[in-house]
């Protein structure tokens, strides 16, 4: 065997798909195995602009390979690719190669000057798909008996806070300002109540009205840009082709103030300048729900720009008390998430540094079933 051609016969034994990228983000070579997993020949791919391979990609490329040129490696697991032959799921590794490894590089890839960047493609099996799903569906399950256990903590002391606050307003006189701050802290009381109740209370099935996505997002939007500074923006790629879908407007309404709220709040936490949040709707097909396939869902894609998750909560953000904010609550995702299983859809989420992405899916039919 030709010793120079060692590297290239490794390449070629792995089943681990690889490919190499010039500076210019342009495909120079990949092996066997990467044809193989993305259903495209090398010689079809080669110069060609690696974010142009997919029709649709989990990842925003654009966004994160700036990251791996310095010197950082980025990594996705479970990461959505759709070319023009098929849809898979990948974990991707990106890795910089500097001038170190160009130069004992195999003969088979150009010559550069520049930094070049190896990407890894691990297919990922429907079964560990599904069973992600299951462990996604075990933590909401615990969330939501945590949620109701804490529940019933607040609601016993908070009708004694009521009581008091009536019994000070009777003996204080309505021209008293106490008269006034008691009645703040009953209408509080009862704001509280209600929403104990609501996690308290039974699941109640999705009524029977169609609404449309777009709305419910616009009426968040204009909601939290009441609050929002100069330097925080709210972009918007919606397709106005998508149907309306049967939901409970006003749970659906909460759940999206949840999510975009707590991007608003990161953003002015850690005080990124310029912040932004695109919110993207897009149509989807052959999705894996719950253990089930949807052939068809909407998708609505939640960025932004802030310092992304940490590292050592990033595999349990939706669990009750867990927040990346120093403020949070810790309840809002996990709200946001009962409330999208209800609509019989997922939610998901990638962040690495500079960039938090919430995907929702949530099926065109509310039984879960567009068969």
């Amino acid at each position: 065997m030709d010793y120079q051609d060692f590297p290239n016969t490794i390449l070629s034994a792995l089943s681990t798909g690889v490919m190499v990228l010039n500076n210019k983000l342009k495909v120079i070579s990949s092996n066997p195995a990467c044809e193989q997993i993305l259903g495209i020949s090398t010689s079809k791919m080669r110069n060609r602009f690696f974010p142009d391979l997919f029709s649709y990609s989990g990842i925003d490329f654009n966004k994160c390979l700036p990251v791996v040129t310095e010197k950082d490696v980025f990594s996705s697991t479970n990461t959505v690719l759709v070319t023009p032959h098929r849809k898979i799921f990948v974990d991707i590794t990106i890795t910089c190669l500097g001038q170190d490894e160009i130069a004992s590089s195999t003969k088979s890839w150009p010559d550069t000057s520049s930094s070049m960047l190896l990407i890894e493609f691990k297919k990922v099996t429907r079964e560990r798909v599904m069973e992600h799903e299951r462990q996604q569906e075990s933590q909401q399950d615990a969330a939501r008996e945590l949620v109701r256990s804490l529940a019933h903590e607040i609601k016993n002391p908070l009708g004694g806070l009521r009581g008091a606050a009536q019994l000070i307003q009777k003996d204080c006189g309505q021209d008293s300002n106490l008269f006034d701050y008691c009645k703040i802290i009953i209408e509080q009381a009862d704001r509280l109540k209600n929403l104990v109740d609501r996690l308290l209370g039974p699941q109640r099935a999705i009524p029977a009205k169609y609404d449309n996505i777009h709305s419910i997002i616009e009426k968040v939007r204009k909601l939290l840009e009441l609050e929002i500074t100069n330097d925080i923006s709210i972009e918007r790629d919606y397709d106005p082709s998508l149907p309306e879908i049967k939901m409970d407007s006003e749970k659906m309404e909460q759940a999206f103030l949840n999510i975009i709220g707590n991007a608003v709040a990161i953003l002015k936490e850690n005080k990124v300048n310029p912040g932004l949040i695109t919110i993207q709707t897009r149509a989807d097909y052959c999705i894996s729900i719950r253990g089930k396939l949807c052939h068809t869902a909407i998708k609505i894609t939640i960025t932004d720009n802030g310092p992304g998750i940490p590292p050592e909560i990033a595999d349990t953000i939706f669990y009750p008390m867990v927040s990346r904010r120093a403020g949070g609550t810790g309840l809002g995702l996990p709200i946001a998430q009962n409330i999208i299983a209800q609509h019989h859809g997922k939610i998901e989420c990638q962040s690495f540094s500079g960039q938090t992405q919430f995907i929702i899916y949530l099926p065109l039919f509310a039984d879960g079933n567009d068969n």
